[in-house]
């Protein structure tokens, strides 16, 4: 984020994205009640989303799907909000706590814990990352070094394996949290993302190793940072692990795609995250398409559902993006700032000069398909805060109308 804009949302609001100091009064509707049939009658998603998944993932840029949106979609987007949200709700940001920096649960209870046991996904794996930026005396503990930022899941009910029409992986990242994390956003100039990718499959598979240059690509200082720095921590069986989030989340996939090595033809990966979770978000499902194409397995859909997502980085990473086949949908409340920073004086919007001047560290370029939420103006005045949290992006998904207090 802009260092402008972040310090007033620092000012304005305690230093996390979503435990702010307001209440939204109604429930949000689930997801399913969300879904129409094609004579507009109220029924079920699984009559539907088994044949269409992959429109649903991306497959066409979601186009004649998005105005209105359709409600076999919404339902999903929503859905997957809601594991970005579990993100937050399961994080112990407590500075007090034993537990700090950590996830409340364990990975057998997390879905359980938050109400969805139902869902049909099992969590596998747990992202820590290494977001310390300043050392003491700024630091608020050492486990600052080793904090919980998302999770991976797998579908694994066969009931909602039949409704998805596939099996999905999911990745999940929260937003700020931590004082670390603000600073990490403050971070924002661009810097070579210097991610190379290999062919890890035998030589009986394929030929020769494959290697994908960078071409160019340039990503925010803070996000890259939180994605590849390496960090050091016990993992469940207390045995200490020394890698970076961007490890951990790519040998978790390898590993489930090597599990379910036999299903690749109707398997699908989806990413999602709020905020600094939605950048990181976007990175690391770039990552994870640059490695699954030089792995040949360019056939398996990689779809990221953001929301508020800043920009993450240059041209050529939006080049490379739309390249890869990534397929990314922007969620934007018109009220949120986040999602214009940073690159506020140079982005995509500038034309020709944001292209000729792409070689600046201060250029950024926004990702994918954007989808607007909200309206421009509101009859009640609400902070900064308030249009930045994920609970008001899923109510306006979701159609409910906006909070007047």
């Amino acid at each position: 984020m802009s260092s402008t804009f972040s310090m007033t949302l620092v000012q304005s609001a305690s230093p996390t994205d979503c435990n702010l100091a307001f209440q939204i009064n109604s429930t949000l509707p689930s997801p399913a009640h969300l879904v129409s049939n094609k004579n507009g009658e109220q029924g079920s998603q699984s009559q539907h989303l088994c044949d269409m998944w992959r429109d649903i993932q991306g497959a066409h840029n979601w186009n004649g799907l998005l105005d209105p949106m359709d409600p076999i979609l919404k339902s999903e987007v929503l859905r997957y909000g809601n594991m970005a949200k579990v993100c937050y709700d399961a994080f112990d940001g407590e500075s007090s706590s034993k537990h700090y920096g950590e996830c409340k649960y364990s990975k057998t209870s997390l879905f359980d814990k938050m109400g969805m046991s139902e869902c049909g996904y099992r969590a596998t794996k747990y992202i820590y990352a290494n977001t310390n930026v300043l050392a003491a005396p700024f630091v608020e503990k050492a486990k600052d070094r080793a904090v919980w930022l998302g999770f991976i899941a797998v579908c694994e009910s066969e009931k909602e394996i039949r409704r998805l029409g596939r099996r999905d992986i999911v990745v999940a990242w929260r937003g700020t949290q931590t004082t670390q994390e603000w600073i990490q956003d403050l971070r924002d100039f661009l810097i070579p993302a210097r991610l190379s990718y290999k062919c890890e499959r035998t030589s009986k598979d394929h030929g020769a190793a494959i290697a994908i240059a960078n071409d160019g690509v340039r990503i925010e200082t803070g996000f890259l940072s939180c994605y590849t720095s390496i960090i050091s921590h016990e993992d469940s069986k207390g045995k200490s692990v020394n890698k970076s989030a961007r490890g951990l989340v790519n040998a978790e996939i390898r590993r489930l795609l090597n599990v379910y090595k036999n299903e690749i033809d109707n398997l699908s990966i989806t990413f999602t995250g709020h905020s600094l979770g939605a950048a990181l978000t976007t990175l690391s499902a770039y990552d994870t398409k640059n490695i699954l194409k030089a792995n040949c397995y360019n056939n398996i859909p990689v779809t990221v559902f953001s929301f508020a997502s800043p920009r993450v980085g240059n041209l050529s990473f939006a080049k490379k993006v739309e390249d890869i086949g990534l397929k990314v949908m922007r969620l934007v409340n018109k009220g949120d700032v986040v999602p214009k920073v940073p690159g506020v004086f140079m982005n995509e919007k500038m034309g020709f000069l944001s292209r000729w001047l792409s070689w600046l560290p201060w250029t950024y370029f926004h990702v994918g398909v954007e989808v607007s939420l909200g309206n421009n103006s509101s009859s009640h005045q609400k902070s900064v805060a308030y249009y930045h949290h994920l609970e008001v992006y899923l109510r306006l998904l979701a159609g409910c109308k906006e909070d007047n207090n």
